[in-house]
Parts: C-alpha cells; sequence; structure tokens
C-alpha cells in the first residue's frame, strides 16, 4: 500500500516553536509537482516530495506524513484515525488513499493514537490519556504551519475526513474553523455523549457524568453545537455498528437539519451497501450549507465500511471541487 516504505533522507529543523523532519516517504503513488504546475495560491513548501516530520506534544514527537499527488495538486484532505487506530490504516486496509491521489488531493496524517479529540485535558481524564494530543494542539501546531502553503485557508479547497473518533475530530475542526475548509466528513462518530452516558470512552475522558455533566454538554459535545455548524457537511454510518450507534450521526442530522432549507431523499438502490441517502441545505448566519447523511444496511464499525464510505467521501470532496 501507499505507506509501507520509508528511507531516511534528512534531518534538519522544519518550522520554529517544535517541528523537525526526520525522512522523506518513497511514495509511488505522487510526488510533489514541478514548481511550473504549482497553483498561485498554493506556495511551494521546502520538501520536493512526500515527507514525515515529527510535531512536538508534551515533549513527544508526533508524526505527520504528507502524501502529494504526481500532477497539479487540487486541495488537500486530513485524515483522521479514529481510537487507538494507526494513521496508516487509511491507506494499508482502505482504497480511500489512492482515490483521492488520483483525484489530484493531498493528504496529511497525524499519528493520534488515543485522543479523543478533546479541546483541552481534564483533571478527570485518565491518566494514560494525558499522553495523546486534542484537537486544539492537532489545529494550532498541525495545520495552523501548512497554511503558509495555502492548505486550510480561507477559500482553499481543504477537507477533513475521520472515522469513529476521528470523525469527532474532523466535524468538530469544520465546526471550529469552518473558514478553513470546504467540507468535512465522518464516518462511524460519536457526537453526542449525552446518548450514553456510561460509555466507557467518553466517561475516561469526561469524568463520570454525574460528577461532570457540564462537561458533557459543552465545548465537546457536537450535537449541542449544531447550531454553530457553516460547513458542508458528509455524514456515514452502518446501521449494523455495535460499537458506536447509528443513533449518534442521526441525531447530529437531526439537530442541523433544523435550519434545512429542503430535504431530499434517495433510494440507494443501485450501490449495493447503502440503503439510504439523506441530502439537504440548510442556513447559518446567511449562507447555504450541505449536510448530507448516508446510512449503510448491515454495515458495521469495520474498514469494509470505512473504505465503502470514504470513497463517497471523496467523491463528495471532488464534486465540490470541479462544481
Amino acid at each position: 500500500m501507499i505507506l509501507n516504505k520509508y528511507k531516511v533522507l534528512f534531518s534538519f529543523l522544519f518550522f520554529s516553536g517544535g517541528f523537525f523532519a526526520c525522512n522523506v516517504m518513497n511514495c509511488s503513488a505522487g510526488h510533489y509537482p514541478s514548481e511550473q504546475t504549482l497553483p498561485l495560491n498554493y506556495p511551494k513548501p521546502p520538501f520536493e516530495t512526500d515527507t514525515t516530520y515529527f510535531a512536538m506534544y508534551r515533549n513527544r514527537g508526533v508524526q505527520v506524513k504528507i502524501i502529494l499527488p504526481e500532477k497539479e495538486l487540487k486541495g488537500m484532505i486530513l485524515l483522521l484515525p479514529g481510537w487507538n487506530l494507526p494513521d496508516v490504516d487509511w491507506s494499508n486496509k482502505t482504497s480511500v488513499c489512492s482515490k483521492a491521489l488520483s483525484k489530484n488531493f493531498g493528504l496529511v496524517f497525524v499519528e493520534m493514537g488515543k485522543s479523543v479529540y478533546m479541546d483541552s485535558l481534564y483533571p478527570s481524564m485518565r491518566k494514560d490519556y494525558l499522553f495523546y494530543p486534542t484537537r486544539t494542539w492537532l489545529w494550532d501546531t498541525v495545520i495552523t504551519p501548512l497554511q503558509k502553503y495555502g492548505w486550510f485557508t480561507k477559500g482553499s479547497h481543504s477537507f477533513a475526513l475521520g472515522l469513529s473518533t476521528g470523525a469527532r475530530g474532523a466535524v468538530l475542526l469544520g465546526l471550529e474553523h469552518s473558514e478553513c475548509f470546504e467540507a468535512v466528513s465522518g464516518l462511524s462518530g460519536d457526537y453526542n455523549p449525552l446518548l450514553d452516558t456510561k460509555d466507557g470512552l467518553m466517561v475516561n475522558t469526561l469524568g463520570a457524568y454525574e460528577k461532570n455533566a457540564f462537561r458533557w454538554k459543552g465545548s465537546n459535545n457536537i450535537s449541542l453545537r449544531a447550531n454553530e455548524f457553516k460547513v458542508n457537511l458528509f455524514l456515514a454510518h452502518g446501521e449494523n455498528d455495535q460499537i458506536v450507534p447509528i443513533a449518534q450521526s442521526k441525531d447530529l442530522w437531526n439537530r442541523i437539519s433544523k435550519q434545512a432549507v429542503t430535504v431530499k431523499q434517495t433510494d440507494y438502490r443501485k450501490i449495493k451497501k447503502a440503503v439510504s441517502y439523506q441530502s439537504t441545505t440548510y442556513i447559518s448566519k446567511g449562507k447555504t450549507y450541505q449536510l448530507k447523511l448516508v446510512a449503510i444496511k448491515e454495515a458495521n464499525h469495520d474498514y469494509q465500511f470505512w473504505d465503502f464510505a470514504g470513497n463517497l467521501a471523496i467523491d463528495y470532496f471532488n464534486q465540490l471541487v470541479v462544481k
């Protein structure tokens, strides 16, 4: 697959304030285009090909990888992994990366480990969870420095796609930095912890609901912030998901669609695994955005589903770019 070869080529300071490059990836799928083919809004970065470097978090390096297409760069996609899942699984276990590169999207991977994409660390958080990055760190330390290349900036073709807890991360980044994303997508995401106040992951992160209800209802509860959304949003969920029930995606859909202008439902009978496709447009701050939800019959919380739904998300991103 795409991310299975590494070759150490150089070591130098990458960015001031805690970035250093450690190696460049040998990736046959793509390389950075020549300077002559670069769009004017994408300045040339300081590396000639795909690269891997480390961003500092609490005195340790967190691995970041960038893969770029062979042809002219069309846009960038941040790919976020689920809880304790390797970021390279996007490449090793799905065809999503190959499809994105074939459509000339560049990719950013971040090794988030057991992150639940909270905004900060809490006193009640299980101690080993403190070792893993927050979404605030992700934005400030990884994404913001990339903006100098025109990526993840206002008006750019920039996207975020996450699976499982990574869906929380992608959707939260779209909610909190909507001007910098054309669209975000969440696959099998959990968006409202109040739907299960005994969920072990959330209890270990937010603390017991009975003692920390304000956190369960606060900035990390995406559904309760539904009226803040100002971004195109693509959600997908398996109807047979036993890890994160589809009720999570439906809850977020229902809350955002209260602002809907029009709602259209289409039967996806021509796509074997998909049972329903809901699409609407909603208005926020005087602007109109798209909201889509794909529910897949008999699909589970696994890479077979994430491959299928992830490819649908890439198609959606591409439609927005070429429209």
